[in-house]
């Protein structure tokens, strides 16, 4: 490989560990933060709520910015902005502080995850896409599968602050990475807006997007409520909740690597039907083990790790879909894209928040109701796609048909169409 490019890749990935590195590491320690804030947990909880707002600003902006002013200016200056929000983090003296300054390393953290997808999709040639987007998916699951238990045997003997100081040293750092290695890029031109609108009639395109903000809201409202559940009401440590948190994300693992196997002989569509199916199953098993058993905290958690095989196997097939779909476009409509993700996440937990969601059966049902949301959507919801002639395909549930000219000549492992093809 060149080395250039695996640099570039080696600094994409530090870009998305950021922000799921500034998420995981906050979680085990909410009830060290609250205590030592002289607040409660579910006011910490709230500021994961901000968090995910900002985080989804961030997105949107960037994509927008980037297309303007071009990716390289506006994750450099993103960068700076956590370094400087992290501090603020990290000598937060109440609450209010705290989470204003969440806020602000949320919106200097998610710009990498929208603009190293579009690195991705514009300094790659298209044979390197594919392993690119595999690593950054790798990296989404590692990160907050490895941090919450090293995190959670820190904050048993340590302060949560230098924790937090730690995240702007990691960011400074991708910041020196990022200004060596990412390349310049012109802004794109303002008329584009057309193509773009073109891009957002497609039902593919809202399909896809849908089904991940779905898919968030099962992931991020476990992730959000689970360490009052677990640690408050349940009665665990902050290193056993690290270790059950760390089974949870090991079923997102599984699930992506997964997705990644199957897809060289599925359409992307199929791969998300079941991961739909899987998540709706493993949460209505949780949700009845959560009545039966309130008080055992496995019940919560072994579930939920099947039901992140499902999780972690959308993720990354909408993202795919989404890409496959927008074609020259991919700045400002990707940037919607991960906005409308992770708005839809922000929107339930905060609206969940005022009803205290943290006994293990509202938990479970939390949890339960966005699963069979996407359940329905992958199963009944089968918008048709659009071939070269502009005639409606099949359903995009149907069978794969590798022997057609579009399937032969498509760089896509999953045999659809190209992104050329689509926005002819």
């Amino acid at each position: 490989m060149n080395p250039d490019r695996s640099a570039l890749r080696t600094c994409l990935i530090l870009l998305v560990v950021v922000p799921q590195a500034s998420l995981a590491a906050f979680v085990p320690a909410v009830p060290h933060i609250a205590a030592d804030l002289a607040t409660s947990p579910a006011a910490i909880d709230r500021s994961l709520v901000l968090y995910m707002a900002g985080y989804a600003i961030a997105m949107a902006a960037a994509g927008v910015l980037a297309a303007r002013i071009g990716p390289r200016k506006v994750q450099l200056v993103a960068l700076v902005l956590h370094v400087v929000a992290s501090v603020a983090v990290a000598a937060a003296p109440d609450v209010l502080t705290l989470t204003a300054a969440r806020v602000l390393q949320a919106l200097g953290g998610g710009a990498g995850t929208v603009l190293a997808r579009v690195y991705v999709q514009e300094a790659l040639p298209e044979r390197q896409r594919l392993p690119a987007l595999t690593g950054l998916s790798t990296a989404i699951a590692l990160t907050p599968a490895i941090t919450p238990p090293v995190v959670g045997l820190l904050v048993d003997h340590l302060s949560w602050r230098p924790i937090m100081l730690g995240l702007g040293l990691l960011s400074a750092g991708t910041f020196l990475v990022a200004r060596r290695t990412l390349p310049h890029s012109e802004p794109q031109a303002a008329g584009n807006g057309s193509g773009l609108r073109q891009v957002l009639a497609r039902p593919q395109y809202w399909w896809f997007t849908a089904a991940i903000c779905l898919a968030w809201c099962v992931y991020f409202t476990f992730i959000t409520f689970s360490s009052h559940t677990l640690q408050v009401r349940l009665g665990t440590t902050s290193t056993v909740f690290s270790l059950l948190y760390a089974l949870v994300v090991a079923g997102y693992i599984v699930g992506s690597r997964i997705a990644r196997r199957v897809n060289q002989r599925y359409r992307l569509e199929q791969v998300l039907l079941v991961s739909g199916l899987v998540s709706l199953a493993a949460t209505a098993v949780m949700t009845l083990g959560a009545y039966l058993y309130p008080q055992e905290p496995l019940v919560l958690v072994v579930p939920m790790a099947v039901a992140m095989t499902g999780i972690g196997a959308a993720f990354p097939v909408c993202q795919a879909g989404m890409l496959r779909s927008v074609g020259a476009h991919a700045r400002s409509a990707s940037g919607l894209f991960f906005f409308l993700q992770m708005t839809s996440g922000a929107v339930y937990t905060g609206v969940l928040s005022w009803t205290d969601p943290t006994e293990s059966a509202a938990l479970s049902l939390a949890v339960l109701a966005p699963a069979a949301a996407l359940a329905v959507l992958v199963t009944v919801v089968r918008p048709a796609q659009k071939g070269r002639s502009g005639r409606e395909k099949s359903p995009v549930g149907s069978p794969a048909r590798p022997d057609t000219p579009q399937a032969r000549s498509s760089g896509d492992p999953c045999r659809t169409a190209s992104p050329q093809a689509a926005e002819r």
